[in-house]
């Protein structure tokens, strides 16, 4: 009878110690917002992107966003000038780098809870807004006369008049920025967002998903030589590192 007491209260006194090792220490709270920031990556570049939601029930969420990302042509292929080891890469063919900026709403929704420090709470949502296209003119650095060069100028590339011979590498990224011509059209996104911080007021998240932007017309990322095409449609994957916080204010 005594061993069996003894059984007995060493159960009683294991479980909350269990309990305590498995389940937040902190006392649970609704939060009301969160806020936070990330980069993410897709088919066809990376970029910057920031967020603010704000709960309409404990487990839904209206989200605001931010995102910039580069976006590149499949066919673009990195090139050098094969007569000088000092030349900078280039890709031939390009005639514009495309910079997209996506302002956001949308929502979020907790699929799962996470009840313990080291669990991952679950959820689904989705995004829709404007997609501002922003086509930058490329420059590059034009051999004269011929190989080998007698000097080097910066010009604007134009398919028509310069061939690989020509080309000694790529200028400065901010060269034609006075040039930019806007492409207006939509974005959306849907994907899952996967948060494992092991502070309960803390964000880590990672995100999958797929997005889509749509424009008007064709964006002139590349010129149109040897059956290359441009798109209006971008689809592409996407994976998402976010961090930040949440407050009860």
């Amino acid at each position: 009878m005594f061993r069996t007491h003894v059984l007995l209260l060493l159960v009683v006194v294991t479980i909350p110690c269990v309990a305590q090792q498995t389940v937040y220490d902190e006392t649970r709270v609704l939060y009301r917002k969160e806020i936070g920031g990330g980069f993410i990556a897709h088919g066809g570049g990376w970029g910057l992107n920031f967020f603010l939601g704000r709960h309409l029930t404990a487990r839904d969420r209206r989200m605001y966003g931010l995102e910039i990302v580069g976006m590149k042509h499949p066919k673009e292929i990195k090139s050098f000038n094969p007569y000088y080891e000092d030349a900078r890469g280039y890709f031939y063919g390009k005639v514009n780098s495309f910079l997209i900026v996506r302002p956001t709403i949308g929502h979020k929704h907790q699929i799962t809870d996470k009840i313990r420090s080291s669990g991952v709470e679950v959820n689904w949502l989705w995004g829709i807004g404007p997609s501002l296209g922003l086509a930058k003119p490329v420059y590059l650095q034009i051999g004269k006369p011929e190989i080998p060069y007698e000097y080097i100028e910066v010009e604007r590339y134009d398919p028509n008049v310069h061939y690989v011979d020509d080309i000694f590498g790529r200028a400065s990224w901010f060269n034609g920025l006075n040039e930019l011509k806007v492409y207006p059209g939509v974005f959306g996104r849907f994907g899952f967002n996967f948060e494992h911080s092991g502070e309960a007021a803390g964000i880590k998240a990672i995100e999958v998903g797929v997005s889509v932007d749509a424009y008007l017309e064709e964006v002139p990322i590349m010129a149109e030589l040897e059956g290359v095409e441009n798109k209006q449609i971008f689809l592409e994957f996407y994976v998402s590192l976010k961090f930040g916080k949440k407050s009860i204010r």
